[in-house]
C-alpha cells in the first residue's frame, strides 16, 4: 500500500503560505529548480530530502504520513 498523502503538493502549499518559491527552496537543498519541481509534482521526495525540507521550513512534514496511518488504523 502506498500513502495517499501527496507530500509534494503539501510542500508547495506551505511554501505559498510563507511567501517562498520553489526556486528558493531548490537553492536551499542544492537542487536544480526544474528537477526539484518535478520531484515535488511527482511526489518523489525521499526521507532525507523531506527531513532537510522540514528543517529548513520548520515544518514537520512527516506528521502528514503519521496522520494518514492513524486515520487508517482508527477505521
Amino acid at each position: 500500500m502506498h500513502p495517499k498523502t501527496h507530500i509534494g503538493n503539501i510542500i508547495i502549499q506551505k511554501l505559498k503560505e510563507k511567501d517562498l518559491t520553489i526556486a528558493w527552496l531548490a537553492r536551499q537543498v542544492f537542487c536544480n529548480e526544474s528537477n526539484f519541481y518535478k520531484k515535488l509534482k511527482n511526489n518523489d521526495v525521499n526521507k532525507e530530502l523531506l527531513f532537510h525540507i522540514s528543517d529548513i521550513l520548520h515544518i514537520d512534514f512527516f506528521i502528514y504520513y503519521s496522520e494518514e496511518l492513524n486515520n487508517k488504523w482508527q477505521n
